[in-house]
C-alpha cells in the first residue's frame, strides 16, 4: 500500500523484437491502460541475447511479451512474484469483415516476418469465422505449397516475404491487441471495474472476436462477470443467460433492442414476456441447438437462434444462453436474389412430386434419385430420349442443399463444338472476332453455388471433356482468352441417351471423365418398363390441357397401354394433347395421330386374322395351346423345362405335340425362340392371343 493507504500503479513491461512492432502496441495499451497501468516499452537486443539497458524488467509486475522464444531470456531477469502474458494479436473488424467477402474455397498465403506469428493470424482468422478462405503459413520448405499457384497474399502492414507470382496482396492494417490478452492484463492487475470495462468494451468493437467466446469466459467469479459481460456487449448478438428456471441472470444490449424490452431484466422470468410461438417454441425446448431460423411475422424479422447449456464446474443448477441474430437483411438480399435469378430464368420449376408413375421400376427410380439428391457429387442420369432426364436433374436440384442457388442447363448437342467452351467458361473482351465488350460470364459461373446441368454429355469434344474434367477434379475454370483462375462451386449432373461405355471403348469419350461422373448414376426407366403407369400419365396430360373429364373408347386406351411409345414420355404427351384438342366429346381412333392411326388401324386387322385363326383351331388344341401361353407368361422356358411345368400342373402332353404345337406358335409370331438356353418367350402378339382363348374358354 501506498503512504496514505492507495495501492501504487503497477508497471506493464511490453517486450517486442522490432521498434515498429513495439509502437502499434504500445499505443493500443495506452489507449485503455494508460490511467491505470505504468507502461513501458522494451525492445529485444539486434542479437537477441538480452534486453536493452533501460528495459527495467526487474521492476515490472507484468511483463507482456510478443514473441515465445523471449520467456526464458525474460524469466531470468524478472522479479519471482511477477507475472507473465504471451501476447495474442488480432485484426480490425472491417478488414476481416473485408476477408469474409472473397470467395468460398479461395487460397491464400499468409506472409508475415515471422513463422510463428504467420502460424498464430492463420489461427486468429480462422476463429473469426474468415473460413472462406484456404489459408497458408508461407515459409521456406512447406510441403503444402508444392505444385500450388496461389495469387492472394495477406500482410500485416511492411513485410519482404510475399513470394513471386502473387498478384494481389490484402493488408489486415496493425495488428491489434486480442480480446483475451486486454482481458488478462487486467484481470492479472486486479484493475477491472466497471469504467474500465467500458473502455475494453468500446475497444473490442473495433477488433474480430472469436464466435466461441462466451461459455469459455463465464465461471463464478466477479472478474470474470465483467470479462463475460465485456464480451457479449462486443458481440453482434442478441444474448440472454438464465437459470433452470427461466430466470435472468445476464444479458446484452443488443438482446434489449432486438424485443424492445426494459432495460432491467435481471431476475426477470422469460416465460413472462410474450414471445411469438415459433421463437417459444425454440426457447422453450429441452434440446440444444445451432442456427434454427426463425421468423417473427408479427415483427417482419428473421433470426437465428441458439441454445447451449453451460456447464461450469460443481454447480448445482444448469445455466443456458441463448442467442439470436438478426438476418432479416440478408433473408430480404437473398429474397431479392432469388428474384433476380428467376428473371434470367436459370431456376428449377419441378420437384420429385411433378413426376407421376407408381409402377415398381419408378418407385425404384425415384427412391434412388431422393437419396442421391442429398450427396453433393457429379451425378449422371441415363435414360432414352423423352424419358424425362432433365426433370429428374430439376427435381435432384430441387431436393438438395443447392435449392435456393442457381439451375442453369444446357443441351452440348444444341451447340456448335466451336461455341461449347466459351458458353460453358465465358470469354474475355477481345478473346475472338465478335467477342461482346467487357467479356461474358460462362455457365460455370452462372451456376455458382447451384447446379450445372449439361445434357447429352455425350456429345461433348474430346478437348471440352478434358477441361470438364479438370472442373470437377479442381473446381477451377479459365475463362477463353484469360490466363487467370477463377474457383467455382457447382454441382454437375450429366445427362445422356447414349451408351457412354461404347463411345469409351470407340475413343470418342474420355475414360477417366467416364469414371468421375459414373459415381452417382440413375437409369431412368423406359416407357414400356412401366405400363402400368400410362393411364396415370394420361389422366395427368389431360389435366394439363384443361380436359380431364374427357372420355376415351376402352379399345382407344387399350390400343395406347401396347403401344411401343419409341419416344417415350414425350411422344405420350404429345398424342394426348394432339387427341385432347382435336376432339369434342369422347376420344376415338379417329382423333389419333395419322403416323399412330395406321399402326392401330394394323393392330385391328391383326386382331381380325387372330380371331379367324382362333376359330380354326379345335377345342383340344385350344386347350393345350391356352396351358402352353400360361406357363410361357409366367416365366420363359425351353421345351424340357415346359414338359417338366405341365407335367407339375398335371397337364399330360407328349414331346411330339409340345414341339408340334410350339411350332404352330412360332411360326405365327406368339412365341420367340431365344439363343442357346434361352428358351422362348411370350411375345406381343402371344399375349393377345392369350386374352382371346381365355375369353372364349
Amino acid at each position: 500500500m501506498g503512504r496514505f493507504g492507495v495501492a501504487p500503479m503497477k508497471t506493464l513491461l511490453l517486450v517486442t523484437k522490432r521498434r515498429a512492432v513495439q509502437e502499434m502496441y504500445y499505443e493500443e495499451l495506452v489507449k485503455v491502460f494508460g490511467e491505470r497501468l505504468n507502461i513501458l516499452p522494451c525492445v529485444q537486443s539486434d542479437d537477441g541475447t538480452d534486453f536493452t539497458s533501460d528495459s527495467g524488467i526487474a521492476q515490472a509486475d507484468i511483463v507482456l511479451i510478443t514473441n515465445p522464444y523471449s520467456f526464458p531470456l525474460a524469466r531470468r531477469q524478472m522479479r519471482p512474484d511477477a507475472q507473465i502474458i504471451n501476447l495474442n494479436f488480432s485484426f480490425s473488424r472491417d478488414k476481416v469483415d473485408a476477408l469474409k467477402l472473397f470467395p468460398v474455397g479461395t487460397e491464400a498465403l499468409a506472409c508475415f516476418n515471422y513463422y510463428s506469428s504467420a502460424h498464430q493470424a492463420v489461427n486468429a482468422l480462422y476463429e473469426a469465422g474468415v473460413t472462406n478462405l484456404n489459408l497458408y503459413v508461407n515459409y521456406p520448405g512447406n510441403r503444402n505449397l508444392n505444385k500450388k499457384r496461389i495469387g492472394l497474399a495477406i500482410v500485416s502492414g511492411q513485410t519482404d516475404q510475399v513470394p513471386d507470382g502473387v498478384t494481389r496482396v490484402f493488408d489486415l492494417g496493425p495488428r491489434k491487441l486480442s480480446l483475451t490478452t486486454m482481458l488478462e492484463i487486467a484481470v492479472k492487475a486486479n484493475i477491472l471495474d466497471s469504467a474500465l470495462e467500458e473502455a475494453i468494451i468500446r475497444y473490442s468493437r473495433t477488433i474480430s472476436v472469436p464466435d466461441n467466446f462466451l461459455s469459455y469466459f463465464y465461471d463464478s467469479s466477479g472478474a470474470s462477470t465483467l470479462q463475460l459481460k465485456a464480451v457479449m456487449e462486443c458481440i453482434d448478438y442478441g444474448i440472454v443467460i438464465y437459470d433452470q428456471n427461466w430466470r435472468i441472470i445476464n444479458f446484452n444490449q443488443n438482446f434489449i433492442r432486438l424485443f424492445g424490452l426494459s432495460p432491467n431484466l435481471y431476475g426477470r422470468v422469460l416465460r413472462d414476456f410474450p414471445w411469438e410461438a415459433e421463437l417459444k417454441d425454440l426457447i422453450f425446448s429441452d434440446r440444444e441447438f445451432r442456427n434454427r431460423l426463425c421468423t417473427l411475422h408479427g415483427r417482419g424479422k428473421s433470426f437465428t437462434v441458439s441454445k447451449e447449456k453451460i456447464n461450469k464446474g460443481d454447480r448445482q443448477w444448469d445455466l443456458y444462453i441463448l442467442l439470436l441474430k438478426d438476418i432479416t437483411e440478408l433473408t430480404n438480399l437473398e429474397r431479392s436474389l432469388r428474384h433476380q435469378i428467376a428473371k434470367r430464368g436459370h431456376v428449377a420449376r419441378y420437384t420429385f412430386s411433378d413426376i407421376k408413375g407408381n409402377s415398381p421400376a419408378m418407385s425404384q427410380c425415384l427412391e434412388k434419385a431422393r437419396r442421391i439428391a442429398q450427396i453433393d457429387k457429379p451425378t449422371l442420369i441415363v435414360g432414352e430420349s423423352g424419358t424425362g432426364k432433365e426433370l429428374f436433374a430439376q427435381s435432384i436440384h430441387s431436393a438438395s442443399s443447392r435449392a435456393h442457388f442457381p439451375f442453369v442447363a444446357m443441351n452440348c448437342a444444341a451447340i456448335p463444338p466451336t461455341l461449347l467452351e466459351s458458353e460453358l467458361f465465358g470469354y474475355e473482351e477481345g478473346a475472338f472476332t465478335g467477342a461482346r465488350k467487357g467479356g461474358k460470364e460462362g455457365l460455370f459461373q452462372m451456376a455458382q453455388k447451384g447446379t450445372l446441368f449439361l445434357d447429352e454429355i455425350g456429345e461433348l469434344s474430346l478437348p471440352t471433356q478434358a477441361k470438364l474434367l479438370r472442373v470437377l477434379e479442381e473446381r477451377e475454370i479459365m475463362k477463353v482468352g484469360s490466363g487467370e483462375l477463377i474457383r467455382v462451386d457447382v454441382r454437375i449432373i450429366a445427362a445422356t441417351n447414349r451408351d457412354l461405355n461404347a463411345l469409351v471403348d470407340c475413343g470418342t469419350f474420355r475414360l477417366d471423365l467416364y469414371y468421375r461422373l459414373n459415381t452417382l448414376i440413375i437409369n431412368v426407366p423406359p416407357l414400356r418398363s412401366r405400363r402400368s403407369d400410362i393411364p396415370l400419365l394420361i389422366q395427368e396430360f389431360l389435366l394439363h390441357e384443361g380436359k380431364e373429364k374427357m372420355e376415351m373408347e376402352p379399345a382407344v386406351r387399350a390400343f395406347l397401354m401396347d403401344y411401343p411409345w419409341k419416344g417415350n414420355i414425350r411422344e405420350l404427351r404429345n398424342c394426348v394433347e394432339y387427341m385432347a384438342n382435336l376432339s369434342d366429346g369422347p376420344i376415338t381412333a379417329d382423333h389419333l395421330p395419322d403416323y399412330i392411326r395406321e399402326t392401330y388401324e394394323s393392330s385391328r386387322s391383326s386382331q381380325a386374322l387372330l380371331h379367324k385363326r382362333v376359330g380354326e383351331l379345335t377345342q383340344y388344341d385350344r386347350e393345350a395351346i391356352t396351358n402352353i401361353l400360361i406357363l410361357l407368361k409366367r416365366k420363359p422356358a425351353g421345351r424340357r423345362g415346359l414338359l417338366r411345368a405341365l407335367s407339375e400342373e398335371e397337364l399330360y402332353m407328349t414331346e411330339y405335340r409340345l414341339r408340334e404345337l410350339l411350332n404352330y406358335l412360332s411360326q405365327n409370331g406368339y412365341v420367340v425362340f431365344g439363343r442357346g438356353r434361352a428358351g422362348c418367350s411370350l411375345s406381343r402378339s402371344g399375349e393377345q392371343l392369350l386374352s382371346l382363348l381365355r375369353q372364349k374358354s
